[in-house]
């Protein structure tokens, strides 16, 4: 783009493009092609003009003098940090060539593109590149194995994956949270979450850890580490020898449950007690 066609000052209203799931709305200001203000949005309903410590100095860390604006050819053996600047024209002739030598002799699959998100802008994570490697006929990679196990095992298991609306939690009489700290991991869920305290909800963490969001909630209950699975075991016993359970939805809805039960049965609250070093009243 050249920068001598953009207006002298231009304010454009964006989200973070980092790796993460809150997506904070983002109002950026421009002058003559450069950002000269980067400040939360305050009336999103979700994000509440609040930024993380990563995204506050992002202007910073984009205008950085150390920061690297053209490519660098590698001058001497890995390691030796000796580098040399060529052009982006050099550069990306570089690589197409060399792309070009291996397909000749190898075939297009032999390149294996690995990278993942880092930012998630549509062009650069979901459409460039796509288009890019499909067009050359490279091999396609799965991304990491951080997910993709989950995103098998969750939808085969308790269906689909989407989460609730923020603002639906502040209706809820219970809130369970199970291992997760959203006072340091999502920041903006606690608004709504106060709220619900505040509406009068009852809020319990299960967490070996005192963690930040364990300041905040009515109950916190601290299994031994490693032993929740046989925590949860034990309350889908109580439920089914309450009979607390609803067959008629667990009919419709679920699959396996019998089989669940059955694993539950030999749960009962004494031998968890053991196994979590919880009392057994809890």
């Amino acid at each position: 783009m050249n920068r001598r066609a953009l207006p002298l000052a231009h304010t454009v209203h964006t989200a973070c493009p980092h790796d993460c799931p809150d997506t904070c709305a983002i109002t950026t200001s421009t002058e003559g092609g450069k950002a000269v203000a980067f400040t939360p949005v305050r009336d999103h309903p979700v994000t509440q003009g609040w930024l993380c410590v990563k995204v506050r100095p992002y202007l910073d860390r984009v205008y950085h003098p150390e920061r690297l604006t053209t490519p660098l050819r590698r001058t001497g053996p890995k390691g030796s940090e000796r580098w040399a600047r060529v052009t982006w024209d050099e550069a990306l002739d570089e690589i197409a060539a060399r792309w070009r030598e291996i397909i000749a002799g190898a075939g297009a699959q032999a390149i294996l593109p690995y990278s993942y998100s880092g930012t998630l802008g549509i062009v650069q994570m979901s459409v460039a590149s796509t288009r890019l490697w499909n067009r050359m006929g490279a091999c396609g990679l799965a991304r990491t194995i951080c997910d993709a196990a989950a995103g098998v095992a969750v939808p085969a298991t308790v269906g689909a994956k989407q989460g609730m609306a923020f603002e639906d939690f502040t209706g809820s009489k219970l809130i369970v949270l199970w291992g997760h700290n959203p006072a340091s991991t999502s920041p903006h869920f606690m608004p709504f979450l106060r709220e619900a305290q505040r509406n009068g909800a009852t809020v319990v963490l299960v967490d070996p850890r005192r963690t930040l969001t364990a300041k905040s909630v009515d109950w916190h209950i601290q299994p031994d580490p490693g032993t929740d699975a046989a925590l949860a075991l034990g309350m889908i016993h109580l439920l089914f020898r309450e009979d607390l359970h609803d067959e008629p939805w667990l009919e419709s809805h679920s699959t396996g449950w019998r089989d669940l039960r059955d694993r539950a049965a030999a749960y009962d609250p004494e031998r968890v007690s053991r196994i979590t070093g919880l009392p057994v009243d809890d």
